[in-house]
């Protein structure tokens, strides 16, 4: 799991912003929490603060460790603070994997071009490469053996390459932190349409990928239960599979993409994650997560998503998921500038089951003293 990240120097964060996935101790919602971590979040803050950019900021590491689908290109623009604008961009990610934790920091240029690299496992410096200092390139002999580094540039991670080239699981905790890498998906679905990055590649439909889960029944249900009550069909259009909404006893249809809303398209498009990733993810990253759902739609799939194993957070401005029947303190956290803290610690109060989370927001209790 992740327990820590920090970023700094990255889009709008010119200064370290930390996020800690530490929990607190309430008795009740413990199924959000796992190996003392949150392990369900939801983030607020005002329009511009940077949710968005924390999401892209997290994902950076899939881009130079992983295969998988890369963060679309737009949303990488001015990858650099313009404030400095001389300085490396800066990642630190803390994983801890039962009572093992491995600390991984990074530097860049841009998006492509790495500057150095350190790893520890259990606070032991295993790798300290710099990649433009060939005096200070240590790589711990344990984890090699006889592999002969040769990287021809600064574009591939001295950590991806002995994976990739070394026995499978000959550094067990390496092995842990890029399957976790490779498992991780961030995804949004926005009226300019959808977008996602990590735990896949390709860009098939989402009527294509429901056509091949067999799960159409299931999709019916799931919409019946968000109150969309549709009677479904696929059949082939030009060798293409369709998926069409029958009407008057199946003599009128229409193609059901032609038919929906941009809040059904949205719960399709969490429907097809659901049934082909949820099983697999080790981190989830929704940016807008309920931006065109109905609030009893929201409540729906936070319920859907609390019963998930993976780690996870989601980004909203609704603030009717305040509540400890869906969430917990520890679990929600407020973002300002430069800084994010949950609840408890955003705030002086002793924050208690019986306390209105929603109402207590609204006051400003949770300002992170700002």
């Amino acid at each position: 799991m992740l327990y820590k990240f920090s970023v700094k120097n990255f889009k709008g964060f010119d200064k370290t912003l930390v996020l800690d996935f530490s929990a607190n101790n309430y008795s009740f919602n413990q199924n959000l929490i796992k190996n003392g971590l949150v392990n369900k979040a939801i983030l607020y803050g005002k329009n511009g603060i940077g949710k968005s950019s924390l999401g892209i900021a997290l994902f950076d590491i899939t881009d130079h460790l992983t295969d998988k689908q890369k963060m679309n290109a737009i949303y990488l623009q001015n990858y650099k603070n313009l404030n400095n604008i001389n300085e490396n961009v800066k990642f630190t990610y803390i994983f801890k994997f039962e009572n093992d934790f491995v600390e991984y920091y990074y530097e860049k240029r841009n998006r492509n071009d790495l500057v150095k690299e350190v790893l520890k496992i259990n606070d032991k410096e295993i790798i300290n490469y710099d990649y433009f200092d060939n005096s200070k390139q240590f790589v711990d002999k344990e984890i090699i053996n006889n592999l002969n580094i040769d990287l021809i540039d600064n574009k591939l991670s001295i950590i991806k390459y002995i994976y990739r080239n070394t026995p499978t699981n000959t550094i067990p905790m390496i092995t842990k932190m890029l399957n976790f890498c490779e498992n991780m998906l961030w995804y949004r679905s926005l009226s300019e349409g959808n977008a996602y990055s990590g735990f896949t590649n390709g860009t098939a439909s989402l009527v294509e990928k429901l056509y091949e889960s067999g799960k159409i029944k299931d999709f019916q249900q799931f919409l019946k239960v968000n109150g969309l009550d549709y009677n479904l069909k696929f059949e082939s259009v030009n060798g293409n599979h369709e998926l069409f909404a029958l009407y008057d006893d199946g003599r009128i249809k229409a193609p059901f993409v032609s038919l929906a809303s941009t809040g059904t398209m949205a719960l399709f498009l969490f429907f097809t994650w659901k049934i082909t990733a949820f099983d697999k993810l080790s981190f989830l990253f929704i940016d807008e997560f309920d931006a065109f759902l109905h609030y009893e739609a929201s409540e729906y799939l936070i319920k859907l998503l609390s019963e998930t194993n993976f780690q996870m957070i989601l980004t909203t401005n609704n603030t009717n998921l305040l509540t400890n029947k869906l969430t917990r303190p520890d679990c929600c956290y407020i973002m300002t500038k430069n800084k994010i803290s949950n609840f408890c610690n955003a705030t002086n109060r002793e924050i208690r089951e019986g306390h209105n989370l929603e109402k207590l927001f609204k006051s400003g209790e949770f300002s992170n003293g700002e």
